[in-house]
């Protein structure tokens, strides 16, 4: 995720926070909050959202968490009397206020294909669509495909779609990626229908076709008795 706010540019892969192309010091803790907060605005995140997310396993305190967010008010100078970037939602929680760019729109897969995607995941009643290149799967908001499952690790998975095929294989989660109930070891190459669960979470892969996709059906008309 690349999101550019304002003179910023947050920049998940790298990890950094930059303005006019220069990092901006975060503490790790303070980042993967502003990382969640973009990924999920203008919504209210809430507090238990997060200390589970950031100090996952750990008991702390909301302080720890006021703390954090004041210092990413520092770094983005942000008014911690009248904060007009990271708000303040008393008694729930914090939203990001900003407009943000997708800096990485641009490599979705409808634009470039006529409008629409191509490859996407189907989990219960979502469409989870796929971008060319990778596509981390996990339970982090800032995921490019968010799985919120309880069994589901932070970084889970990495579906990598390419002009050669599309293949899925697991980052290291704690509860294992299966393709058709089988655990993975190493990359997998995936088609049209392939059952992937992730951790106890399943989602059926789909890819669109047009010399594959069935004709419409003509609807028969009801016989008047």
């Amino acid at each position: 995720m690349r999101v550019h706010f304002g003179p910023f540019v947050l920049d998940s892969g790298s990890r950094q926070l930059l303005r006019s192309d220069h990092a901006v010091h975060l503490s790790p803790k303070a980042f993967d909050i502003l990382e969640i907060l973009v990924a999920r605005r203008p919504n209210v995140v809430g507090k238990d959202v997060l200390l589970n997310e950031v100090w996952a396993g750990k008991v702390v305190e909301e302080a720890n968490l006021a703390m954090a967010v004041g210092e990413i008010r520092k770094a983005l100078g942000d008014d911690s009397k009248s904060p007009t970037l990271v708000i303040t939602v008393a008694r729930r929680g914090y939203r990001f206020a900003a407009r943000g760019d997708d800096l990485d729109a641009g490599v979705r897969p409808d634009a470039q294909d006529g409008g629409y995607p191509r490859w996407w995941l189907t989990w219960g009643d979502k469409t989870l669509p796929l971008i060319q290149g990778e596509n981390i799967i996990g339970r982090h908001p800032a995921s490019n495909v968010w799985l919120n499952g309880a069994s589901v690790s932070r970084t889970h998975a990495c579906v990598v779609v390419t002009s050669a095929g599309v293949t899925v294989e697991d980052r290291g989660s704690r509860n294992g990626t299966f393709v058709e109930g089988n655990r993975l070891e190493g990359s997998h190459l995936l088609v049209d229908g392939t059952t992937v669960t992730f951790g106890s979470e399943t989602a059926t892969y789909r890819e669109w076709s047009d010399e594959a996709a069935l004709g419409t059906e003509p609807v028969r008309e009801k016989r008047r008795r």
